[in-house]
């Protein structure tokens, strides 16, 4: 496996239907090695703990073989990498 980017984001609060929510699901991605520790990466955090928390969710990782079905599906976006459900 090869990693291609290592993206990280800490909980934002944002307007959803009138409703404001906290998410963590802005991310951007890192140049230098970060620290994985027992609940998340270094500079990272997850809004909703109830169903993003422990240490068998610490990190996501996503296939980079998918994005082309995503960018098939949605030509007139921009899909870097690690973004993509931030996308859409």
């Amino acid at each position: 496996m090869k990693i291609i980017s290592v993206n990280v984001g800490r909980p934002r609060l944002v307007v959803s239907n009138k409703q404001t929510v906290s998410t963590g699901i802005y991310k951007t991605p890192i140049e230098n090695r970060v620290m994985l520790r027992t609940l998340n990466l270094d500079g990272d955090g997850q809004a909703d703990l109830t169903v993003h928390n422990g240490p068998s969710k610490a990190v996501y990782a996503y296939p980079a073989e998918h994005y082309s079905y995503w960018r098939d599906e949605l030509p007139a976006m921009e899909l870097p990498w690690g973004n993509v459900w931030r996308e859409l």
